[in-house]
């Protein structure tokens, strides 16, 4: 293997192994919940063991568990990443208004997105139970999320374009890798998952199941 071609493995080996570790507790969580959900998804001259929810909800609550995961580690992990570079900058000197403006705005950008990622684990609960008035929850809940999460990608790439001209060198690459591309991803993410609940909330009203 070629030095130059190290990194990228270990970076490839480093994500592997971090989205196999994340995904335990999502799975553990679905894999208690949706057996004592089937009833919910039963028909009339089914089976008890032919009941299950559609494959879109059954995917789309997986994938809210993990999504409101990521919420609880992205509250902690990103304003402590932020007020430590906050620290830094006063300690060093190098504390300009706009450096520590700009890496408030980043802690407060993965708060807000938090705060509407992690309502998203009891509602994984509610797909799989198939509880009353699901689909109007749902759909209302993904119109807000991607509202929301449309505004912090919004927000997020303005502020990476504006930071070379407002920030510290340094503290542009570190803010950059330890808060401002984690909130762009996970804004990414939860875009996506908006789309998989608008869909879902479809699914969970049909009279059909």
């Amino acid at each position: 293997m070629q030095l130059n071609a190290l990194p990228h493995a270990v970076v490839v080996v480093a994500s592997v192994f971090a989205v196999a570790l994340a995904a335990i507790l999502p799975t553990c969580l679905y894999l208690y919940v949706e057996p004592r959900g089937r009833l919910g998804w039963g028909a009339n001259r089914d089976l008890p063991q032919t009941r299950r929810a559609p494959a879109l909800v059954r995917i789309t609550a997986w994938a809210t568990f993990a999504v409101g995961e990521l919420a609880l580690i992205a509250v902690v992990a990103v304003p402590a990443a932020c007020a430590g570079l906050l620290y830094l900058q006063i300690k060093l000197g190098a504390g300009r208004f706009f450096g520590i403006s700009v890496t408030a705005a980043v802690a407060a950008m993965a708060v807000a997105q938090s705060l509407l990622a992690v309502r998203l684990l009891p509602l994984g609960v509610h797909l799989l139970m198939r509880e009353a008035r699901l689909p109007k929850r749902v759909a209302r809940l993904a119109k807000q999320n991607a509202a929301g999460s449309a505004i912090v990608l919004i927000a997020g790439v303005l502020v990476a374009r504006a930071a070379p001209w407002l920030v510290h060198p340094w503290l542009r690459v570190a803010l950059s890798w330890a808060a401002l591309r984690p909130v762009l991803a996970y804004a990414a993410v939860c875009l996506l998952h908006a789309g998989l609940l608008g869909a879902c909330a479809r699914a969970v009203a049909s009279p059909n199941r």
